[in-house]
């Protein structure tokens, strides 16, 4: 039975910390706001009523930060779907005016109870009550006022956070975008310096296929499945992602030349697929430079028997892919195995470069290599269609 990798959490890296180092800043600068710059000299009250405030001003800023910036923001805003974008705003501004008129209901009766000496002075608490008490629980969308107050005692500062995130996440993904096309862009001159005009080819095994179909079954069998290899590879990658269900086709039929190539009784390969592949996208030619791999570092330069086992298991929108090939006895020796264990092989670089750019947090790459076998296993979560 195959092995399948699991989606785990990355490493602790230096950019783990960075951002661990990020969120504590922002959780610690926004405490000092709220109690000493903000809300603290604000309120005017007794300790009790001030330090409650402060506490409820610090526990919003922090949930509509991390949920619009974290949910919202990418699911909707920059994906430009502005309906649900505005929806989950007005959800957002509602929700928080119903905690901000709960809270001062119930600190209006402690409101400067503790303070003999300014026992009637005039408290911030006990002006916010006075104009949102007679307008309910939808006071913020019927009052002016009231809405002016919500947003800028809980969404004023949470405003300029979100602000600078948008515009590093802009910047982040442009030159993400920028390094990406200038890597696909390499990739296809190197491509286009070394084909043959694909015209040509492909009337050419339609001819031979034409000949062949009548006389010999299994040759012509043969001459369709690298029609359609060849042209999923020229024109496949044209497209940024293509159907989940197209790249297995194209891994599945190559494995099908593959075993014409090897005898039966010395090379087993198999492709097993579990779960549901409609419905989900990948970038093109992602998955194959593993199973070459296999080919070329195991089964190619073995003269016994050997093996490549492929499988791809679908959970949800997460693609569990793992390849497993066995090494020959050249390859366990010495310089070979250690150029294998180190990089997977040549061909594993630009895909290795393709994971970080389209998948960079979305991705746990594995790699298994012992004295008889060679194991590449790979988590991504997928976009759906």
């Amino acid at each position: 039975m195959l092995k399948m990798a699991p989606l785990r959490s990355f490493a602790f890296t230096k950019k783990f910390f960075f951002r661990i180092i990020l969120h504590a800043l922002l959780i610690i600068f926004t405490w000092i706001i709220g109690k000493y710059l903000a809300v603290g000299p604000l309120t005017k009250d007794n300790s009790f009523v001030t330090n409650a405030l402060c506490i409820l001003f610090f526990a919003q800023t922090i949930a509509i930060y991390y949920f619009l910036s974290a949910f919202v923001f990418p699911r909707f805003l920059y994906k430009k779907k502005i309906i649900p974008f505005l929806f989950w705003l007005l959800v957002s501004f509602l929700i928080i005016y119903w905690t901000n008129y709960a809270s001062i209901i119930e600190l209006y009766p402690y409101s400067n109870k503790f303070d003999l000496v300014n026992k009637t002075q005039e408290t911030w608490v006990k002006n916010v009550y006075g104009y949102i008490n007679n307008n309910g629980w939808f006071g913020c969308f019927t009052d002016q006022k009231i809405a002016f107050w919500n947003y800028s005692f809980s969404f004023g500062i949470v405003t300029f956070y979100l602000c600078v995130k948008a515009f590093a996440d802009i910047l982040f993904i442009q030159t993400k975008n920028l390094i990406l096309e200038r890597d696909n862009l390499a990739l296809e001159l190197d491509f286009l310096k070394s084909q043959i005009n694909p015209h040509f080819l492909f009337n050419t095994l339609n001819s031979i296929y034409t000949r062949t179909v009548d006389i010999d079954e299994q040759a012509s069998d043969l001459v369709l499945k690298l029609s359609d290899l060849m042209r999923y590879s020229l024109y496949g990658v044209n497209e940024e992602k293509v159907p989940l269900t197209e790249e297995l086709e194209y891994i599945r039929n190559y494995l099908e030349l593959e075993k014409y190539r090897h005898p039966n009784n010395l090379v087993d390969i198999s492709f097993a697929m579990d779960g549901e592949a409609s419905g989900l996208k990948i970038a093109p030619l992602l998955l194959i430079s593993f199973v070459e791999n296999a080919f070329k570092h195991g089964v190619n330069l073995s003269r016994k028997s050997s093996y490549v086992y492929v499988s791809a298991v679908i959970e949800e929108d997460v693609l569990y892919f793992t390849v497993q090939n066995s090494l020959p006895d050249r390859v366990k020796s010495f310089t070979v195995g250690a150029a294998v264990k180190k990089s997977g092989g040549i061909g594993l670089v630009n895909t290795r470069k393709r994971l970080n750019l389209l998948y960079s947090d979305r991705h746990d790459l594995n790699v298994r290599h012992t004295d008889d076998e060679y194991e590449v296993m790979i988590g991504i979560r997928l976009d759906k269609a």
